[in-house]
């Protein structure tokens, strides 16, 4: 990897940012913020759209991640977009309990607010849960990987940027993470 795509890699830029660099900060902002509403949008059920749209919950979500920048442990590359997924679903959860909206009941088991991880629109709730289960059983690398490519639509050259390996790499690894999501 050159020195200019290690200088573009979100940790390099979360360590500049903790160092005092505040254009490292508008650049981390600047980088993720696209991709950060890419996987917001379509979260924002239909009956909170008229008080609380995708940019209010982006918003909500980076004063979050951004007042605790400086003491979220990340130990691997990716791991800052696990911790800003999780921000935005709990800043979803909030507004939902606001409204009254207790969890979704199954089997007598609640499932902790997972509708609020649940994409508004188009995806049944069997389907999203068992996705996040064998999201759970993922060692928190190949978590990171399947988050980054499917919950962030980045490309494959993008990852490669962010994990310090080609493009080919990323695809080979996400293609036996699939399969083994698939088995489990």
């Amino acid at each position: 990897m050159s020195d200019s795509s290690a200088e573009c890699t979100t940790q390099f830029l979360l360590g500049a940012v903790r160092a005092g660099d505040p254009k490292a900060r508008e650049r981390l902002i600047a980088r993720i913020e696209p991709l950060l509403m890419r996987f917001a949008r379509g979260r924002v059920p239909q009956f909170l759209r008229y008080e609380q749209d995708t940019s209010d919950l982006v918003q909500s979500t980076w004063l979050r991640v951004l007042d605790k920048l400086d003491h979220i442990a990340l130990q691997r590359p990716g791991d800052f977009f696990a911790y800003v997924r999780a921000t935005l679903i709990n800043a979803l959860r909030e507004a939902l309990r606001k409204h009254g909206r207790a969890p979704v009941a199954r089997d007598g088991a609640e499932h902790a607010g997972i509708e609020a991880s649940l994409p508004a629109e188009g995806v049944e709730l069997d389907d999203w849960l068992s996705y996040e289960q064998a999201l759970a059983k993922l060692s928190p690398e190949t978590r990171n990987l399947v988050l980054m490519r499917f919950e962030f639509g980045m490309s494959f050259g993008e990852i490669g940027v962010e994990l310090g390996e080609s493009p080919d790499a990323v695809r080979m690894r996400l293609t036996r993470a699939l399969a083994g999501m698939s088995k489990g």
